[in-house]
């Protein structure tokens, strides 16, 4: 297996001048090191984070971070971390490495176009980074370049933005279909072959090493009409025409102090016909429909000021009966003392709050009272070693390859009733399908998250602080999670919206791609410096290296495998 470029931190003597954060982010990178020289990478990537923490800007400690999980061959996280060193480094040999190594990423993945490219870019930095050129002969020789062809089906038009590709390249698909119908799915098929079907995702797909057949289904398109008539509130459908089967999503905004009730949908022309909804979607049928909602009169939820930490909470407007979550931040060295909800109509009417920092809302509007007192205890928030199909960010366990997922955990003690925040970062093609928290040693006594209980109808599903949270129970925690592939049902989903959409913003689309890419080069330009005569000359040597290189290949028939890179006294 090749080898990556590596930088190290070289061990000196610190002067006086230089600070203690300065010595101790060296320390973290060379305690590192050695965990990686000895095959520790979970431990290595603590090491490089926590050097990353006492100086944010360390180049090195950021590019080792990226050649452990590269070890780990966890290689899309490994292809992000590089991608900040390009980010954040101001050295253009540095920056050649990092793009070198990203495209090392994809190539163990067999992505040899994109690998390709990336190479490209990493000689522009750098012409004398050999192993980049090497590396671009290698994947030039496993690319193939393929025809797509398009058949046209009935009631529309299909077009590809590629005639021909490489295996590994992304081809563009767009439709236009007749008055009245609408995209239902594209189709992609070997061209010798129909049984032998090709993913297109959107609208989108990569291409294979053999010739394809592009063809697309065009529907009955049917129409989603909004009541004029409803009051207090808006409502909008993503999309005015559907075929059968197709999901609809809707959105609702109340006037001022009013909130959504609920949807109705039903068939044009016959109220009494109705559609189900399901929260905020419903399946188009077979007919045209009309959408409208109520609206009704939200209750206020108000909250005291308080010293020494902070209160909010989830909603400020409710319905009677939405379950409300307040969130408790206290301060260092402080706990929540008491916390409850009393009615703004009568002082002596309060609403019930769980040790979760739930209440359900009362039929009147509402204020929040608490108060923090001098902490007296701290409990712990461990982490599952073992989790299934992921790790936790703080994890101590070593040799996991390919997980699906990381949580992260925003502290590892906490008090009483504190709310505690929890995120996630899934690998491309998976999603989180759970948090588990429960009483450490004892797997029964489970903690609710947020997404273990209902908040308000419209924000069922809301996280708040960039994840999920709980409320901190009176006794040491093991927190985990599973990790599960994204199902077929989200993908046409999103398939739907994005063909449908596309057909409306195809245009536009295209125009600010233009833009995009002009502001991309005049960036590129800007940063680079670099004149007319300096870049054709780059372009040039560029081009005569791959020459010799390509002559050297062949001579040597050695084709078989990437460059290796030497050894780094790590």
């Amino acid at each position: 297996m090749k080898r990556l470029v590596k930088y190290l931190a070289i061990i000196i003597f610190l002067s006086s001048a230089l600070s203690v954060s300065a010595q101790s982010d060296e320390k973290a990178i060379r305690r590192g090191n050695r965990n990686y020289k000895m095959g520790k990478y979970d431990q290595a990537i603590e090491r490089y984070r926590e050097a990353l923490e006492i100086r944010p800007n360390n180049v090195k400690a950021q590019f080792n971070l990226g050649d452990a999980y590269y070890a780990k061959q966890s290689y899309d996280t490994a292809y992000a971390e590089f991608q900040k060193v390009v980010e954040m480094s101001p050295d253009t040999k540095m920056k050649s490495d990092a793009v070198y190594n990203m495209g090392n990423c994809l190539l163990e993945q067999d992505r040899f176009y994109d690998a390709f490219n990336l190479y490209k870019v990493s000689l522009k930095m750098n012409p004398d980074n050999e192993n980049a050129l090497y590396n671009l002969e290698y994947c030039r020789a496993h690319l193939v370049k393929s025809k797509v062809i398009v058949v046209q089906p009935e009631h529309g038009r299909v077009e590809a933005k590629e005639k021909e590709a490489f295996n590994g390249q992304r081809v563009t698909l767009s439709s236009k279909p007749e008055t009245d119908y609408a995209l239902a799915q594209y189709t992609v098929v070997k061209a010798d072959d129909p049984e032998v079907q090709v993913q297109v995702n959107g609208n989108s797909f990569v291409m294979p090493k053999f010739d394809v057949k592009v063809t697309a289904e065009f529907k009955q398109a049917h129409r989603i009409d909004i009541d004029p008539n409803i009051k207090n509130g808006t409502v909008h459908a993503d999309r005015q025409k559907a075929v059968e089967g197709q999901q609809v999503i809707l959105e609702a905004q109340g006037n001022n102090d009013w909130l959504l009730d609920e949807f109705t949908v039903y068939r044009t022309g016959n109220s009494k016909e109705t559609v189900k909804v399901n929260k905020n979607t419903f399946t188009m049928p077979n007919y045209d429909v009309t959408v409208t909602a109520t609206f009704r009169t939200a209750l206020k939820i108000s909250v005291d000021a308080v010293s020494n930490g902070k209160i909010t909470v989830t909603d400020s407007l409710a319905r009677p009966g939405d379950t409300i979550v307040v969130i408790v931040r206290p301060d260092k060295g402080y706990q929540l003392g008491e916390l409850r909800v009393v009615s703004d109509r009568d002082a002596s009417d309060s609403a019930p709050v769980s040790n979760d920092n739930l209440f359900r809302m009362l039929d009147t509007d509402v204020t929040v009272k608490a108060n923090f007192v001098k902490a007296s205890s701290y409990y712990s928030l461990q982490t599952d070693t073992h989790i299934e199909g992921g790790s936790v960010w703080i994890c101590r366990e070593e040799g996991v390859a390919n997980v699906k997922g990381v949580v992260q955990l925003a502290t590892d003690t906490a008090t009483f009733r504190e709310t505690v925040y929890i995120s996630n970062t899934p690998q491309p093609g998976y999603r989180l399908k759970e948090y588990i928290v429960h009483q450490v040693g004892d797997t029964s006594v489970r903690v609710a998250t947020s997404g273990d209980f209902a908040i308000t109808k419209e924000n069922e599903d809301k996280q708040y602080g960039g994840g999920s949270f709980f409320a901190m129970p009176d006794f040491d925690v093991e927190v985990s999670a599973v990790f599960e592939k994204d199902d077929d049902k989200n993908q046409d989903q999103q398939q739907d919206q994005q063909q449908d959409q596309q057909q409306d913003q195809e245009q536009q689309q295209d125009q600010q791609n233009q833009d995009q890419q002009q502001q991309q080069q005049d960036q590129q330009q800007q940063n680079q410096q670099m004149s007319k005569e300096d870049a054709q000359r780059m372009l040039d040597a560029l081009e005569n290296q791959e020459k010799k290189t390509m002559e050297k290949v062949n001579e040597e028939k050695v084709r078989q495998q990437p460059k290796k890179k030497s050894d780094k006294d790590w």
